[in-house]
């Protein structure tokens, strides 16, 4: 059981590590004048990602004693876009849950996710502020972790490559892929490898709303740009995709119809979810001025690629000490 192990000190170095990285990013969100902000844990279907049935639910009861079907939160993203147009600069660092159902060694069902949101920066600056953060937590693990993998990975910039050019990557060492595909953890590993073993961002994913199976599905607030989509997301190497980032839809009524159009649309119907749980958020579009961007942080797999400068292969349920995962239920 992992409470033995924490009480014999096996975790030292993962509690150690886990605080300095989340002070670390806390002195940089304050540097760079983002406000902290409290989202709520348990929300409606806007609480959720593009894949809503990873939403995990809980029953809560109005007034009149009546159930109510709400969810834990997967990301607090659209919460935190509202406050944008008040403070700007904003985050917040907080459990995500997901409906899990598979033993992975690459999945929680909670974890902590680092949020930001901001409208003074757009894809090219989004990353900016990625790659400065991600590396203010890879420095201060230096003091704990130190080796030469780490420190490459703090010194030399970051890739910065298209979805297109990822596929032609793949395609050039033989990784049987086209165009369309979603990228698996092999082929993130793969990019990240061919590229130098440097952390990659892969930008401008393809737009199709409703993509053939295996395809590449993206959240419907994401801004599109003809068939591209004005986002990114960052492979770690090791790890593969850490951070998911992108410029949002300011229209409100384009968010909408492309709200509509998704896969996560259906998923709500099919559930007996009333859409019209998202229209808060398209009344702070509407009554909002422009649109921000932003991204979520998977901080337990920055840990895990800390941890994986060490050992190779090492699991996501080393980056924290009790984790939630179908096989750790208990304590």
């Amino acid at each position: 059981m992992r409470h033995h192990e924490v009480l014999q000190g096996d975790f030292i170095q993962t509690t150690t590590l886990r605080s300095k990285l989340l002070k670390a990013a806390r002195n940089w969100f304050d540097q760079e004048s983002f406000m902290e902000i409290s989202v709520p844990h348990i929300t409606g279907a806007t609480g959720s990602c593009e894949w809503f049935p990873n939403a995990m639910p809980v029953t809560m009861f109005d007034q009149g004693g009546k159930e109510q079907d709400m969810f834990l939160r997967q990301t607090g993203q659209l919460y935190l876009e509202a406050f944008t147009h008040t403070h700007n600069r904003v985050f917040t660092i907080g459990p995500s849950f997901r409906q899990e159902r598979k033993v992975t060694d690459r999945h929680l069902c909670e974890f902590t996710l680092i949020e930001f949101e901001g409208r003074d920066f757009e894809l090219t600056g989004l990353m900016d502020l990625i790659e400065s953060l991600v590396k203010k937590m890879y420095e201060a693990a230096s003091s704990i972790v130190s080796n030469p993998t780490l420190d490459l990975m703090v010194d030399k910039p970051f890739n910065r490559i298209s979805y297109a050019s990822a596929i032609e990557t793949l395609l050039k060492h033989g990784h049987p892929v086209e165009f369309g595909d979603d990228l698996g953890h092999a082929e993130e590993l793969a990019i990240c490898g061919h590229l130098g073993s440097l952390p990659t961002f892969v930008t401008h994913y393809p737009a199709d709303p409703r993509p053939r199976e295996g395809g590449v599905i993206k959240f419907f607030s994401m801004k599109r740009n003809n068939s591209k989509t004005e986002c990114c997301d960052l492979l770690l190497p090791r790890v593969g995709e850490s951070v998911g980032g992108a410029v949002r839809e300011g229209s409100s009524e384009l968010c909408k119809k492309q709200f509509e159009e998704s896969y996560m649309f259906d998923h709500i119907k099919d559930q007996g979810v009333d859409p019209a749980q998202f229209d808060w958020y398209f009344d702070v579009l509407k009554e909002g001025s422009g649109q921000s961007s932003g991204c979520g942080i998977g901080f337990e797999r920055v840990v895990q690629s800390i941890l994986a400068t060490q050992i190779d292969g090492v699991s996501i349920k080393a980056a924290v000490e009790l984790p939630r995962s179908p096989e750790y239920l208990m304590p």
